[in-house]
């Protein structure tokens, strides 16, 4: 009996004890209900900021390339073979400088042709000025002909030397052309050709920049190329550089490349040949299009994909949409040309907006 009646006692504490269990719980829904009011309608929490007028730009952020000011591809008018190599690359050569020098045996042999020639027929002139001379001053016993016959042979000769000259000076011309020199001050980029090496006119002997005056490269996407002219603000950093270099567009090409959609554009960096920039290096370009003091602007994440670019508002606790017009560009923040007035609320998370009309409140 006393076994029975100790399984009874203990089934009844457990009996109460799942009644005491669910009575807290009831008691807990109750209270959570009573707070939290789920079957009223709750804000949804954004992010906002108010609408106002202030200072805005629209900056085109491209990469371009560190590249000398004044470039040039050398390479020889004649053919042959080279005899010596004067310039090596990194190499500062100055303004006619000797950079190499090709055979030109064949060439001297013809120049001290033409100037054997022009010898002879220096001393052929000089006979017949002096045989007309002699003629002349016997002209009252010589027939009128043999005058003019001593005449013509002046002028025969002396056309024939002005010829040779003329010739002589084109083989000596040709004959510089064998010394390849440097066209002006400048650093040897690159080498094309060795000792020994048959050399032509389609043959890059040099690569020769002028490293003293670097300017910045890019290509503008054709989307916001005809925004890009010159005289424009730039900021430029180079790759590896925290020295910010303050310049402007000098150049933007009148076309745009077919086969990449870019247009070339050339930007001025004062003082990077003072620091010793290599060519090709990248620099990062801030091309400042356009600023405005008093702009209305907005963040690209406040806009509502639609037929039309909008906006959600708050008006009253709720989400209200408004179609706005902007100027589409490449940046997180956007010049808005109509649509807002300053000292509206602007949901600045469009994504977080199911619908218009829900409640919205700001985020904590």
């Amino acid at each position: 009996m006393s076994e029975i009646s100790g399984l009874v006692a203990r089934r009844g504490r457990r009996r109460i004890l799942s009644w005491l269990f669910l009575i807290l719980a009831l008691a807990a829904g109750a209270v959570w209900l009573a707070i939290n009011r789920p079957w009223e309608p709750r804000p949804i929490r954004v992010a906002i900021e108010t609408v106002m007028p202030g200072p805005a730009s629209r900056i085109l952020a491209i990469n371009g390339r560190v590249m000398p000011a004044e470039q040039v591809e050398i390479s020889s008018t004649v053919a042959g073979r080279v005899v010596s190599v004067a310039a090596a690359e990194g190499e500062r050569v100055k303004v006619g400088a000797p950079l190499l020098v090709i055979d030109d045996a064949q060439q001297q042999a013809a120049v001290l042709q033409v100037r054997s020639q022009l010898d002879a027929a220096e001393a052929q002139r000089n006979k017949a000025q002096l045989d007309l001379e002699r003629t002349e001053a016997l002209r009252d016993s010589v027939s009128r002909k043999t005058l003019d016959d001593a005449r013509l042979a002046v002028e025969t000769a002396e056309k024939e030397v002005d010829r040779l000259r003329s010739q002589l000076d084109q083989a000596e011309d040709l004959l510089a052309e064998y010394t390849i020199k440097a066209p002006f001050d400048g650093t040897i980029i690159s080498r094309g050709a060795d000792a020994g090496q048959v050399v032509n006119n389609a043959t890059t002997l040099f690569l020769l920049a002028d490293l003293g005056t670097l300017h910045g490269e890019a290509n503008v996407d054709e989307l916001y190329a005809s925004e890009v002219r010159r005289g424009l603000h730039v900021t430029a950093r180079p790759a590896g550089h925290s020295e910010l270099i303050e310049g402007e567009v000098i150049y933007v090409s009148p076309r745009v490349d077919a086969s990449t959609g870019g247009r070339l554009v050339r930007v001025t960096l004062p003082g990077a040949g003072q620091q010793n920039l290599p060519i090709g290096l990248t620099v990062m370009l801030n091309i400042v299009v356009e600023e405005a003091d008093d702009a209305i602007s907005l963040p690209r994440s406040a806009l509502v994909k639609g037929e039309q670019p909008a906006v959600y508002l708050i008006e009253n606790g709720r989400a209200v949409l408004r179609v706005v017009q902007y100027i589409d560009w490449p940046s997180e923040r956007l010049i808005v040309t109509s649509g807002l007035a300053p000292g509206e609320t602007l949901v600045t998370d469009s994504k977080l907006v199911k619908a218009e009309g829900v409640l919205v409140a700001e985020r904590e």
